[in-house]
């Protein structure tokens, strides 16, 4: 049985690297390879977990949480009488990724290396793409957001992109035996500065305020907001509204997002609409895009779609992982809930399956 979990580790790290570049196609539905890797990853975790005896859960908040929300979206599929299997893979989904939190999965450290080995070709992806394949626009015709002169890599999102490449900076910061760790640290930090993500910028700035302030030494503090000025200074300006890190089109959509995101909470703030109804349910929308599932806050969709009760659940469980995780562990936790002020960072499945192999 070792081989098969080897096999689904390794296809889940492949899958990882290959982001958007392949979607299946099934029964009218598009899902990334990675949703495939979640589940087969899944079954081996519960398989492994099931050969214990008297094993523990280990966050019983994001088990109570899984409940209700299958609760509340089968309330909600028959009140708003939605015709679609969407909501229901959605949150299979999910619920893959919350088990490895509930029942934590054990991963090797050789595989470990292998995802990190994965995240460096996905940063050298990234610079060709960005050398290379400036012109992201002509996506928008497959429903992406069209980028230009920004490194989108293989997750085809420049946001979730520099978060992922911000993990390893942090891994790598933190961990002083990583080989040639000065070399990854500038290049991982290039990469993710020519997403030219303000929301990851800042969120940089978090992560290492709090390491300044869990190491106790200020110095790490003013380095990082040195380099960050020198950034935003020295970037170089390409023709695109995405490149000017002065722009201010993203900040009004952002505003109008969550005004729209409190409109539709209000119409169940104790349940929630269900997860994830939200397509079916919004106002403003455009067809077929893949943003339409969700609102550019992550804890804005969460309380929209499980309404009070599962939110709160939902941050109960989040402190209970938070206060039993790792310096690194911890420092992706607070990364991740501040970018997910901004985008919908914290459903997002490869920053999960990032908190899971880091």
């Amino acid at each position: 049985m070792a081989f098969i979990p080897t096999i689904i580790f390794i296809f889940t790290i492949f899958s990882f690297f290959i982001g958007q570049i392949y979607r299946i196609n099934l029964f009218s539905v598009s899902f990334p390879l990675l949703d495939l890797a979640i589940i087969f990853l899944f079954l081996v975790n519960i398989y492994n977990h099931l050969k214990i005896k008297n094993f523990k859960i280990n966050n019983k908040y994001f088990l109570y949480f899984l409940i209700f929300a299958w609760i509340s979206l089968f309330i909600n599929f028959f009140r708003y009488q939605i015709h679609s299997l969407t909501p229901f893979l959605y949150l299979i989904r999910l619920s893959c990724l919350l088990s490895f939190f509930i029942l934590p999965i054990k991963i090797d450290d050789k595989f470990k290396k292998i995802f990190y080995l994965s995240i460096i070709a996905n940063i050298i992806f990234g610079f060709i793409q960005y050398f290379f394949w400036p012109n992201f626009t002509y996506f928008d015709a497959l429903n992406w957001d069209p980028h230009l002169y920004r490194l989108v890599g293989t997750f085809f999102d420049p946001t979730f992109t520099g978060l992922i490449f911000l993990f390893f900076i942090i891994k790598t910061f933190l961990d002083k035996k990583t080989p040639y760790q000065i070399p990854l640290l500038v290049i991982s930090y290039i990469a993710m500065a020519l997403t030219y993500s303000r929301s990851t910028y800042l969120s940089f700035l978090i992560a290492f305020i709090y390491l300044a302030k869990h190491f106790k030494k200020i110095n790490i503090f003013l380095i990082s907001f040195v380099i960050m000025v020198l950034t935003m200074v020295l970037l170089p300006r390409q023709p695109g509204e995405g490149t000017k890190l002065e722009r201010t089109s993203s900040i009004t959509a952002k505003i109008e997002n969550y005004q729209e995101a409190w409109s539709t909470f209000k119409k169940s703030p104790i349940i929630g609409i269900g997860y994830n109804n939200i397509s079916f349910i919004r106002k403003i929308k455009i067809p077929n895009s893949h943003a339409n599932s969700g609102f550019d806050g992550s804890l804005a969709t969460i309380f929209v779609s499980t309404g009070l009760i599962g939110g709160l659940i939902f941050l109960l469980g989040v402190k209970s992982l938070f206060t039993k995780s790792s310096i690194l562990r911890k420092t992706m936790i607070i990364v991740i809930l501040f970018h997910s002020i901004f985008a919908n960072s914290l459903l997002y499945p490869w920053i999960l399956i990032s908190l899971i192999f880091f």
